[in-house]
């Protein structure tokens, strides 16, 4: 909240009393970064008295802690206290002059520059601060923009390029190979690797060895099946030698 400064005393003529009488001037003072009650105006006629005065009452709370503050500052001058509504009772509100050449809309600050008592009134007086209402772009960020557009483009349009090597680019792949793999994901990997090959031609020399493993128990099976016992190695020998034999006797 602002700052009051210590009454000015002077003497004010009334011109309807044809009197001369007492005045007390309260400055107050606001910092920049202060704000009072805001409005927006879309035009020059939004600002008047009666636009502060419907501020006032829609803000009540804010102006019942303004006039307190006020009240509290200046204790001493008054012969005893006085409450919010008793002030607001005898509260008149008057705006300074202004002149504003800008465009509209404009967003608009008004803040109670002075208190004038005289005659038993409270005249205060307001002050208007404008912003205009439009986008202001600053050029640092354009130029910052501008430099990151022309930093990632490039990169797009090698990325873009890429992706169309690696459309055109159709590999022909062997199903079997495949199948015999359990993880696919990996020999797509490294399928254009030394690594990769080597890694099926052990698979398949495995594969080769199982297959050539289980034959050989079909046919152990049936030979037990078909004469009562198993085959054994001296017996493979025999029976190779003796159609060897049978061969150089036919031959002969």
């Amino acid at each position: 909240m602002p700052s009051f400064r210590a009454p000015v005393y002077s003497k004010q003529h009334d011109a309807k009393k044809n009197t001369v009488e007492a005045c007390y001037t309260f400055s107050i003072d606001f910092q920049e970064n202060e704000s009072g009650l805001t409005f927006h105006a879309d035009n020059a006629n939004d600002i008047t008295i009666t636009t502060i005065e419907s501020l006032i009452h829609n803000n009540m709370d804010w102006w019942k802690q303004f006039v307190q503050e006020f009240m509290q500052a200046s204790s001493k001058m008054f012969a005893k206290p006085y409450t919010v509504e008793q002030i607001n009772k005898i509260t008149k509100h008057v705006s300074k002059d202004w002149s504003y050449q800008s465009t509209y809309p404009v967003t608009v600050d008004v803040v109670p520059t002075t208190i004038k008592i005289q005659s038993g009134i409270f005249w205060v007086h307001w002050d208007y601060r404008f912003t205009p209402n439009i986008i202001d772009i600053p050029d640092s960020v354009e130029e910052e923009a501008d430099t990151t557009a022309a930093i990632c483009l490039p990169d797009l349009a090698e990325h873009v390029q890429q992706q169309d090597l690696n459309h055109d680019e159709v590999e022909e792949l062997n199903l079997d190979e495949l199948n015999m793999n359990g993880n696919a994901t990996e020999d797509l990997e490294l399928s254009h690797s030394d690594r990769f090959y080597d890694k099926q031609r052990v698979k398949e020399a495995r594969l080769k060895a199982k297959l050539a493993q289980y034959k050989a128990e079909i046919q152990m099976r049936m030979y037990y099946d078909k004469y009562g016992n198993h085959v054994s190695d001296t017996d493979a020998d025999s029976d190779e030698s003796y159609t060897e034999s049978e061969d150089e006797e036919v031959q002969l």
